[in-house]
C-alpha cells in the first residue's frame, strides 16, 4: 500500500510539473496556479483512498457553517 501512494504522489508530481511548464509557456499562469491546486487536492484525495481513510461528507463543513445562521434567522 505504501508503495502505491508513493508512486500516486510521483506520477501526480510528475504530470502536474509538466502541464504548469506547458501552461507557463503559453503565459497562463492563472490556469497553472488553478490547475496545480486542483492536482493536490486531486493527489491528498487520491492517497486517502490508496490508505482506505474515510472521507467525510462535503456537506459537513456548510452545515457547520450554515446551521448557526439558520438557527439565529428561526429565532427572529
Amino acid at each position: 500500500m505504501i508503495l502505491q501512494i508513493a508512486i500516486l504522489i510521483i506520477v501526480m508530481l510528475g504530470w502536474t510539473f509538466y502541464k504548469v511548464q506547458t501552461f507557463l509557456k503559453k503565459n497562463q499562469p492563472k490556469v497553472a496556479g488553478i490547475y496545480s491546486c486542483l492536482m493536490g487536492i486531486c493527489t491528498i484525495l487520491g492517497t486517502f483512498m490508496l490508505a482506505h481513510i474515510d472521507i467525510s461528507s462535503t456537506t459537513v463543513p456548510l452545515n457547520m457553517i450554515f446551521q448557526p445562521i439558520g438557527k439565529f434567522f428561526l429565532k427572529n
